[in-house]
């Protein structure tokens, strides 16, 4: 039964001349159009939020008293929906008369496309959020507070413009650390956000390669 089953949905899939055929493209269609629009209503949602949070961020940052932090991660997080605009094409289906099966191809391979090109820009967000949190640390006044408390307990510690070298060496060598692990961050937080929709549209698409095959 399973095998007949099966052998119906494909010559359905396949055969647009099958009794069949209507019900089957329907549904794929009705699969494929949901969840693309799916994914792109949370692309969407997360640029928004991005947008929104951003300001409000540097607001609560201020109010305890590191602006600088804010301010830097403000100007990161805008020049990364900017860059990721100009950089990242907006989905487009190459013609309205793609088959679910093309049409959910075209789009999976222009989401790989955006996820790539995303990496090569987001990865470096990691490095510049921890020497913004550093910066406006070391201004803020307990940050001030901390470095003379080092400095009277390490008299003995090399100072550039009143800050220790060895604190410096700390920071630069953790921003270059988080740069080099950009591209694994990247990775968990989509995988954080998307990995549950991104899972079942490789699945439709291997699905549908399969009734193709």
């Amino acid at each position: 039964m399973r095998k007949t089953i099966e052998a119906t949905w494909r010559e359905g899939f396949l055969n647009p001349d099958a009794l069949v055929a209507p019900k089957v493209n329907d549904l794929y269609t009705r699969k494929s159009r949901h969840i693309v629009d799916r994914i792109q209503r949370m692309l969407r949602i997360n640029e928004i939020a991005i947008a929104i949070g951003a300001p409000i961020m540097w607001a609560l940052l201020s109010a305890v008293g590191i602006p600088y932090t804010g301010a830097i991660l403000w100007t990161a997080l805008m020049a990364l929906i900017v860059i990721r605009r100009a950089y990242v094409a907006k989905f487009d289906a190459p013609n309205n008369s793609l088959d679910s099966y093309h049409y959910l191809k075209a789009f999976h391979e222009w989401l790989k496309d955006r996820m790539a090109r995303s990496k090569r820009v987001q990865r470096h967000f990691y490095a510049v959020a921890f020497l913004a949190l550093a910066i406006g640390l070391g201004a803020s006044a307990v940050g001030q507070l901390l470095i003379r408390l080092f400095v009277e307990s390490n008299p003995d510690v090399r100072l550039i413009n009143g800050v220790p070298l060895v604190l410096i060496a700390g920071v630069v060598a953790t921003t270059i650390v988080l740069d080099f692990l950009g591209g694994a961050i990247f990775d968990f937080d989509v995988n954080t956000v998307y990995r549950n929709v991104f899972r079942k549209l490789d699945q439709m698409v291997d699905e549908m390669e399969e009734l193709k095959g």
